[in-house]
């Protein structure tokens, strides 16, 4: 009932390739975490883990109050977007990331909460001791209300639709 947004890159690997999906499947693979959808700087989205099977995309996790669940992990759907901590985000990326949001809750049938990486794995959860490093994706540069905006929109759109 939860998806997570995400921000990844290549950029501390290898600057000039900062968004080689090669790469970053690489970074994946070698620290063993893994996400359900990546989404390219041109809005291209590749599904990595299917939905019904859980990715490891938390870490040491709490939501927000007043759910207060942990394990994050194991009811969320996890969506990375190919970014830096001072690229920001395409609208491309914007739009291909509410038409996946939006295809999500039509096959389930129901409206997900959307949270970021930040605010399951930042600070709250540290001090709770369930992980050692505070996660600030998708950060400052993701723009919140226009995704809210926009996935009303589509939410319009759909019950409109007869």
């Amino acid at each position: 009932d939860v998806v997570i947004i995400h921000y990844i890159s290549a950029v501390e690997i290898d600057p000039k390739r900062s968004y080689d999906k090669e790469m970053i499947f690489k970074i994946f693979c070698d620290l063993g975490v893994s996400s359900h959808y990546l989404i390219s700087r041109r809005g291209q989205v590749i599904r990595l883990v299917p939905e019904e099977k859980k990715a490891w995309h938390c870490g040491g996790s709490i939501m927000p109050e007043p759910d207060n669940r942990t394990g994050v992990n194991d009811f969320s759907i996890g969506i990375e977007l190919m970014a830096t901590e001072k690229s920001g985000f395409t609208e491309l990326q914007y739009k291909s990331l509410c038409n996946l949001c939006d295809s999500i809750e039509t096959r389930y049938g129901r409206t997900f909460k959307y949270v970021g990486h930040d605010q399951v794995s930042g600070e709250r959860a540290v001090s709770l001791g369930l992980r050692k490093e505070i996660k600030q994706d998708p950060g400052d540069l993701f723009d919140w209300q226009y995704f809210f905006f926009n996935m009303e929109k589509l939410r319009a759109c759909r019950t409109n639709v007869t």
